[in-house]
């Protein structure tokens, strides 16, 4: 019987809502460290052009995104390295010789994101704060646009 009542109670309520664009985007400037979640949903919505409307990860996965050998909670803290990868797949960053060589790495993705001031310096193990994934996915934004960011800060 109370299986009953609750699972009636549960059929009542609405489903939860989808967070708004500019509440997920003000909660994540907050953050000290980004998630690997928020950095998968703004790789996503860069690589298509629109926001995400459903699971992100599922579709970054589909879009080629992210490495399916990388097993990372939605939570866990992301990296400049994880980022970096994102982003160059989602804007079609071919690299240099080296990534030419050994192939597209969270390291050499992330040292061709700063060769082309899309990134700041530092280690590809390092956190993203959410100001710096903001600030990331801003000059990806002009970056995409443009095809290279020199324009845009002269």
């Amino acid at each position: 019987m109370l299986i009953a009542i609750t699972l009636a109670v549960l059929a009542q309520q609405e489903p939860p809502k989808a967070e708004k664009r500019s509440d997920f985007l003000r909660r994540l400037y907050e953050k000290d460290r980004a998630g690997f979640a928020d950095a998968v949903r703004l790789a996503v919505g860069l690589a298509k052009d629109a926001p995400v409307d459903g699971d992100a990860r599922a579709e970054a996965a589909g879009l080629g995104l992210i490495d399916p050998a990388w097993d990372l909670a939605d939570a866990a803290p992301v990296t400049k390295g994880t980022v970096a990868y994102m982003l160059c797949r989602a804007l079609n960053i071919k690299g240099g010789v080296t990534i030419a060589i050994f192939g597209l790495s969270r390291r050499y993705a992330f040292r061709e994101l700063v060769f082309l001031k899309i990134m700041k310096g530092g280690a590809d193990s390092e956190f993203v704060t959410g100001r710096e994934l903001l600030d990331v996915l801003t000059n990806a934004e002009l970056y995409k646009r443009a095809g290279s960011l020199d324009a845009e800060r002269k």
